[in-house]
């Protein structure tokens, strides 16, 4: 290997980040003990520029500190990148898991219903190209039965949503929309009609029709997703 991480550690380099990720999430790692790197390298049989460069990745993501003389150690959660699509899926599949889907789905009910009304104010037509052709492959997957086909589909109609808001701030947090959209996907059942409502009132400029519809399909997710009693 030469001193960038090429095609042949690009594997390796993705299944340390992912290993080490999990175990900082899982507690496995904890914060008073530090890693150190050659025991990384022996363990996966890497290269010191693989390993460093799988550190760097987890130290950008607020996972681990590194400094000179001192090593580098785990974070603790409040240091993490809560929107970092990686820490939300090593959250979701780590021991806080239910924690972590509930702030996923009330960040939604926050960000998304408040999109949809700014989202039929501006009407920014690429986005809403986004959002119609998104709503079709949706419609498409149904007929299909083909629920992975679904998913990547609604992710890219609630992640269009949030950027045809037209607010850069905003689009940020699509980030972590698709996340929880991929963490948690939404049932085909009963929510085809609910995104269709969301489309057609905000290409009808209902701003308050939006904002409704688009809490009604997140109720709809909830309900299903509700215990039975």
């Amino acid at each position: 290997m030469g001193s960038v991480v090429g095609a042949d550690g690009a594997g390796l380099h993705a299944r340390i980040v992912d290993t080490l990720g999990r175990l900082i999430v899982e507690g496995a790692l904890p914060t008073g003990q530090p890693i150190v790197p050659q025991d990384i390298g022996r363990r996966f049989k890497a290269s010191r520029t693989v390993v460093r460069e799988a550190l760097r990745v987890l130290e950008s993501k607020g996972l681990v500190a590194a400094r000179p003389r001192v090593g580098t150690w785990p974070q603790p959660p409040e240091a993490w990148d809560a929107i970092d699509p990686d820490v939300i899926g090593w959250r979701v599949g780590g021991p806080d898991s239910l924690r972590q889907l509930h702030d996923l789905m009330e960040l939604r009910h926050l960000v998304e219903p408040q999109a949809a009304r700014l989202a039929a104010r501006h009407r920014a037509p690429d986005e809403l190209s986004a959002l119609a052709a998104a709503y079709g492959l949706m419609t498409d997957a149904v007929e299909r039965e083909d629920t992975e086909a679904f998913t990547e589909a609604d992710t890219l109609f609630h992640a269009a949503l949030v950027r045809a808001a037209g607010n850069a701030l905003l689009t940020q947090l699509q980030v972590p929309v698709v996340a929880a959209l991929r963490a948690a996907p939404e049932p085909t059942t009963g929510t085809l009609v609910a995104h269709s409502r969301v489309l057609t009132t905000v290409l009808a400029k209902n701003a308050d029709g939006a904002e409704n519809a688009t809490r009604r399909l997140l109720e709809t997710v909830a309900a299903y997703r509700s215990p039975a009693p």
